[in-house]
């Protein structure tokens, strides 16, 4: 809806980020010796997540594409609700 998009973009990032770590070491093989199926260990799915939701925060998507801007008018001074 765009009202908590910043802070979902940092939940995002975080999250990504410890699920890319999970993954520690980049192995090509599994424990049971089958190939990981994993082409490219830097640039995953997880890193392509994680700055996809940077992007989102930082053009303002939910300001534009959502209630962002509404919700902004309506807490007024209260900026930590922003």
């Amino acid at each position: 809806m765009g009202i908590g998009l910043r802070i979902a973009a940092i939940a995002n990032v975080a999250l990504m980020a410890m699920m890319w770590m999970a993954e520690w070491p980049l192995d090509k093989v599994t424990s049971t010796g089958d190939p990981s199926g994993s082409t490219n260990p830097i640039v995953d799915y997880h890193v392509v997540y994680a700055l996809a939701g940077i992007v989102c925060a930082a053009f303002l998507a939910g300001r534009t594409l959502g209630f962002g801007l509404l919700w902004e008018k309506i807490v007024g001074k209260a900026r930590w609700l922003v």
